[in-house]
C-alpha cells in the first residue's frame, strides 16, 4: 500500500523523508485504530505521495476512523470535515472549510482560500485581545 517493498532492508532512520512518512502512516494503521492522530502527515513528501496519503486519509474517514490532523498546510485542511484553527495556543475557529472561508469573504477576497481565511481570522483575534486589554 506504501510502496516500501524496495526499503525491507533499510533501517528507518536511514529512509529518506517521504519514506519515513509512509512509514510512519503504515505504522499508525497496524493496529487498526479507531481514532488516529497525525501531526504534519506529509511534511516532507512529494505532491504525489501527498495527493495518496489524503487518498489513504479520506478513505480510512468512510470507514469510520475518527483522524485528528495538524498541518501548516492550509490547503490540505480543505480536505478535512472540521477545521480547528488555533492562533497564540488559543482556539480562534471551528468550523467546516466552507463556513470558515465565507466568514472571511470581503470586497477584497470575495472568494477567500483557507489561507486568506486563517490569515483573517489570527487579524481577528488579535484585534479583539488588543481591545481587551
Amino acid at each position: 500500500t506504501f510502496d516500501l517493498g524496495d526499503w525491507l532492508s533499510a533501517t528507518p532512520d536511514s529512509l529518506p523523508l517521504g519514506h519515513k512518512q509512509r512509514l510512519a502512516l503504515a505504522c499508525s494503521l497496524m493496529h487498526r485504530p479507531p481514532v488516529l492522530f497525525l501531526d504534519e502527515p506529509t511534511s516532507g513528501v512529494d505532491p504525489i505521495t501527498r495527493r495518496e496519503f489524503w487518498t489513504h486519509i479520506n478513505g480510512l474517514a468512510r470507514k469510520g476512523v475518527t483522524i485528528m490532523v495538524t498541518t501548516h498546510f492550509m490547503d490540505e485542511a480543505e480536505y478535512c470535515d472540521r477545521v480547528a484553527m488555533l492562533s497564540r495556543a488559543r482556539l480562534i475557529a471551528l468550523d467546516t472549510p466552507d463556513a470558515l472561508k465565507r466568514a472571511a469573504a470581503n470586497v477584497e477576497h470575495p472568494d477567500p482560500t483557507m489561507e486568506d481565511a486563517f490569515i483573517h481570522l489570527v487579524e481577528s483575534a488579535d484585534r479583539e485581545m488588543e481591545a481587551a486589554a
